[in-house]
Order: C-alpha cells, then sequence, then structure tokens
C-alpha cells in the first residue's frame, strides 16, 4: 500500500459547494451522488456492487455514456510518456490535467472560472476493484496492459469518494484574456488529516 497525492479539478463550483467538500465529511462524491437532493443518505449498497472491472473500464473509456452511473471518481497524478522515436521521457503533471478540467465547460465549449483539490488517496500496489477504500492507478501500465488514448491524463481512480479528511486545499483557477489559468483563491481545510500515520514509519520508545 502506498499513499498517492492528487489532484482534482472541477468547473463551476460555488463557495458553499467548495466548503461542502472541504468540511462536509463526504468530500469528492462519484457523479451519481452529487445528483442525490439534500438529506437523502448515500446508497452504499448499489455502489459497492458497480465497482467491477468492466464498469472501471467504462469510467475510463465510456465517461459520457456512463458518467450518471459511475461510482469511480478520475483524479490526477500525473504521468510520463516515454517517446522511442526521440528516445525522450516527457512528463505529464497533475495539475496541468486537473487544470484543463477545472476551467473548461465541456457542455458549452469554452473556458470558465474553477477549483482544483488537492488531496491523497490510499493505493494498492496490484489491482483490486472491488475494494473500496482503495484506489486503482489507471496510469500504471503493468496493470492496464490495453491501449488507452487517456493515459496521458496520468489517472488515479478514487471509489464512491475521496473524503474531506483526505483533501488539503482547494484553489480557484480563472482564464485570463489569453485562456491561461490564473490563480485566484486559495482555501486550506481545517479538519485535513494528514497521511503521516499510515506511513511506514515508527519513532523510537
Amino acid at each position: 500500500m502506498m499513499v498517492q497525492w492528487c489532484c482534482k479539478g472541477i468547473a463551476k463550483l460555488g463557495a458553499d459547494r467548495v466548503r461542502s467538500i472541504l468540511t462536509g465529511g463526504a468530500g469528492i462524491r462519484c457523479h451519481r451522488w452529487t445528483k442525490l437532493p439534500s438529506g437523502v443518505a448515500f446508497p452504499i449498497g448499489p455502489a459497492l456492487r458497480d465497482l467491477t472491472e468492466d464498469n472501471l473500464d467504462r469510467h475510463v473509456h465510456d465517461y459520457a455514456g456512463f458518467r450518471a452511473e459511475t461510482p469511480f471518481i478520475s483524479l490526477a497524478a500525473g504521468c510520463v510518456e516515454r517517446r522511442v522515436s526521440t528516445r525522450t521521457n516527457v512528463t505529464h503533471p497533475a495539475l496541468r490535467t486537473a487544470l484543463q478540467f477545472a476551467t473548461t465547460d465541456f457542455a458549452a465549449g469554452q473556458r470558465c472560472a474553477g477549483w482544483v483539490f488537492r488531496c491523497y488517496v490510499v493505493m494498492g500496489m496490484n489491482p483490486a476493484v472491488g475494494v473500496p477504500g482503495v484506489a486503482e492507478e489507471i496510469r500504471e501500465l503493468n496493470h492496464g496492459r490495453a491501449y488507452s488514448g487517456w493515459y496521458l491524463q496520468g489517472e488515479v481512480t478514487a471509489k464512491i469518494n475521496v473524503p474531506s479528511v483526505q483533501i488539503y486545499l482547494a484553489e480557484r483557477y480563472e482564464p485570463d484574456d489569453e485562456g491561461v489559468p490564473r490563480l485566484t483563491a486559495a482555501v486550506t481545510n481545517p479538519g485535513f488529516v494528514h497521511p503521516a500515520p499510515l506511513l511506514n514509519s515508527r519513532g523510537m520508545l
């Protein structure tokens, strides 16, 4: 097991929603849970049953068609692209991917303001799609060997929700006149719990 730091970009969020993500407990929820009416209990049973290999593949490769039902959450962790023709490795940073999603209104086809959440997840060394508390490393080619056109997004996929206590910071970005995202605000989470207790280290007695 390891702790993986990630970014999540979400466009067009209001301040109340950002505050709810940071302090409400449930944190960043899978899309199927974002549409629940206020006060309705989260239906954990159906979400757990849908943690399957087939649904993970649909989430990654057919998100538009599976969005309303997905129990997964795409996070950006960055990745390295190996360019054999030029014998170079190119890094694709997590923040760049998150900013694409935070500052693009894909439905309207235009730029917009949005938020990037910096968080961590616990990730297994091997695929464990049915285990809800463990994220899947989509970007790891030794796990997912089939070709994916979305590899350069450097995806790590969380399941059902990323709890508020695992979200350190939210940053608001707004595109300037040239479309370059500019940081305009940042909000730290007062309830953030550092992952140090999960790390393989102990102090002396």
